[in-house]
């Protein structure tokens, strides 16, 4: 450890800047943790977030509880994601063209504003299902227009040494908040019913609006420079995500991910009532489980760091995500179903978390915010795969559908993996542009 002050550098891909950073412990995989701006980033990020994913299932459930139809229920997942398919890539070129904090927090005030609009019209009596889909669709388009800011925005708040830890922990407030978002939302709707649910998640979110204010990240990496024309940005950083080997590989496999074991816990309403029979609170224990498998995900896949190869791990999640997942559909006992769903959603988050943290660190700052925001238009894909999981829970059953789906995940993992390492090419980095 270095007790005395020093002067650093923060990694932004071709720029530099002096900060002073203390006692910085370089070998501990958590040891960013102790730059207290990255720490308030971190936990605004996981407050968003998880307020985020309360919502989805919260809604997912009174949808429910309105039409007892699978495929509405997946319908609030799609409302909130499917803005990701035509806003994200905007969304990225204006986090390489404005300031990035500023946007952050548009985002989460849009957030906070429609979630407390939702819960006045829940507990006035109104609910309808068109309200939940319209809202949900607010929230979708906000939460993507934001999101590539979100995420670059660390790279000028931690030094260099730090940025891949960073990164990691960073997509772990993501990816983990998917699983523990809905989780406590599910211990919650036993305990305080549908619309105070609601309103705990709205004040969730109050506090990242407070911490992303305090954010003083590096000027340089909070406004870019990119010239030419917005639609200019946005081809620039699809070419280089589609030159870049590496990156166009784990853009397939996060693909995969979405498409198929990604949406899960979309109809984790439907197996709870239907399936094993446990009302709204074995949804909330079943979430709960799901919560803590992606809380250890998340710290395990921190802490291997650069010790094993992406791909390897990728294929290792994968594999392990579709096989749970599958047993899960077939299970018939709640109790196994827990433990299922916990090693699916540890083996998902895992994945997830890996395949951004590789993103993040492979593209330089200069255009990271459109090559992050071409892997969130893969994660806007989701609504694609819940949609088929509503259509066949409708046709076949959801164990079923859901077996196939994952099964097809686990082909779809292995694929990429061989056609990666039969087609990878030595990947150099494009001289940086002004697009």
């Amino acid at each position: 450890m270095l007790h005395r002050q020093r002067t650093t550098q923060v990694v932004d891909g071709s720029n530099t800047n002096q900060r002073p950073v203390r006692h910085l412990r370089r070998g501990h995989p958590l040891g960013v943790l102790r730059n207290s701006q990255y720490r308030r980033y971190w936990a605004a990020g996981f407050a968003t977030f998880t307020g985020f994913n309360m919502q989805m299932l919260i809604r997912g459930w009174m949808m429910y509880d309105l039409t007892q139809s699978p495929l509405m229920v997946t319908m609030v997942t799609a409302a909130m994601m499917m803005p990701m398919l035509f806003l994200s890539l905007l969304g990225g070129a204006l986090a390489d063209r404005v300031d990035r904090k500023k946007i952050t927090i548009a985002s989460d005030i849009t957030l906070f504003a429609s979630f407390g609009a939702l819960f006045v019209i829940s507990a006035t009596g109104i609910m309808t299902p068109w309200h939940i889909i319209g809202i949900s669709v607010v929230n979708g388009i906000a939460f993507s227009l934001a999101v590539s800011a979100r995420q670059a925005l660390v790279s000028g708040l931690v030094h260099r040494e730090q940025m891949r830890t960073a990164v990691g922990l960073s997509a772990t407030t993501y990816n983990s908040a998917q699983i523990i978002g809905p989780a406590i939302g599910g211990v919650m709707l036993p305990t305080l019913g549908a619309t105070w649910a609601l309103a705990v998640s709205a004040i969730v979110v109050l506090p990242a609006i407070y911490l992303y204010t305090t954010l003083k990240p590096a000027h340089h990496t909070s406004v870019n420079n990119a010239k030419g024309s917005v639609f200019e940005n946005v081809k620039a950083g699809l070419a280089y995500a589609y030159q870049h080997s590496t990156l166009r590989f784990l853009m397939l496999g996060a693909m995969v991910m979405i498409l198929t074991v990604g949406p899960f816990q979309s109809l984790m309403p439907v197996f709870a009532e239907d399936v094993l029979n446990v009302g709204a609170g074995g949804l909330g224990v079943l979430m709960l489980s799901a919560g803590v498998g992606a809380l250890i995900g998340s710290i395990i896949v921190v802490g291997i760091g650069e010790s094993v190869g992406h791909q390897k791990l990728e294929l290792i999640f994968g594999l392990l995500a579709a096989t749970s997942l599958t047993a899960f559909a077939l299970s018939p006992w709640f109790a196994l179903s827990i433990v299922l769903v916990s090693i699916t959603a540890f083996a998902t988050t895992s994945f997830m978390v890996v395949n951004m943290t590789v993103i993040q660190i492979t593209t330089p700052d200069y255009i990271r915010g459109r090559v992050v925001s071409v892997r969130f238009l893969v994660i806007g894909l989701m609504p694609l795969g819940a949609l088929s999981m509503g259509f066949g829970a409708e046709a076949f059953g959801a164990p079923t559908a859901v077996a196939i789906i994952a099964g097809v995940g686990a082909a779809g993992f292995l694929l990429v993996q061989i056609a990666s390492r039969l087609f990878s090419s030595p990947d150099s980095q494009p001289t940086p542009s002004n697009q």
